[in-house]
């Protein structure tokens, strides 16, 4: 189903019920700045549900519309969670095999292959993972992996 535009009638009705989107987030105690567009689209889709299918007119407004909100927030926490689920933070802390020494106590040692370790991580199939400060690697893993494939 294609979004389509809100009807002059349906913006009014917006406007007009704007108030249920406020008390719906101050009421659970969700930042207006955080969450406003996570609920707002689902806001306005319920009103022009709530205008354009006779059958939601038999229920309050505030009813559909706070339904289809807390599906948002439900569905963003969920997602949050999924993508927090999934990344591993590697840090100038991470430890380097069973060696004891930490990412940064050998970054600036030549003689030590810094870019295989961490490009062996990279390449693990089970949890993507997320270097800090990561943009100072980039360009070193990806020449090795460069170098491999050649």
């Amino acid at each position: 189903m294609k979004d389509k535009k809100l009807t002059e009638k349906q913006r009014q009705f917006a406007a007009d019920n704007h108030y249920v989107l406020e008390n719906f987030l101050r009421y659970r105690g969700l930042p207006m700045d955080e969450f406003y567009d996570v609920v707002i689209f689902r806001f306005l889709k319920a009103v022009q549900q709530y205008d354009e299918r006779e059958d939601l007119q038999k229920y309050k407004f505030s009813t559909i519309a706070e339904y289809a909100m807390c599906s948002a927030v439900s569905n963003y926490f969920a997602k949050k969670k999924r993508r927090d689920e999934k990344v591993e933070i590697l840090s100038l802390d991470y430890q380097l095999g069973n060696s004891g020494m930490t990412l940064g106590d050998v970054i600036a040692d030549e003689s030590v292959d810094v870019c295989e370790t961490v490009c062996k991580k990279f390449s693990q199939s089970v949890k993507k993972r997320r270097l800090l400060h990561r943009n100072l690697y980039k360009n070193v893993c990806l020449n090795t992996f460069e170098k491999e494939a050649a």
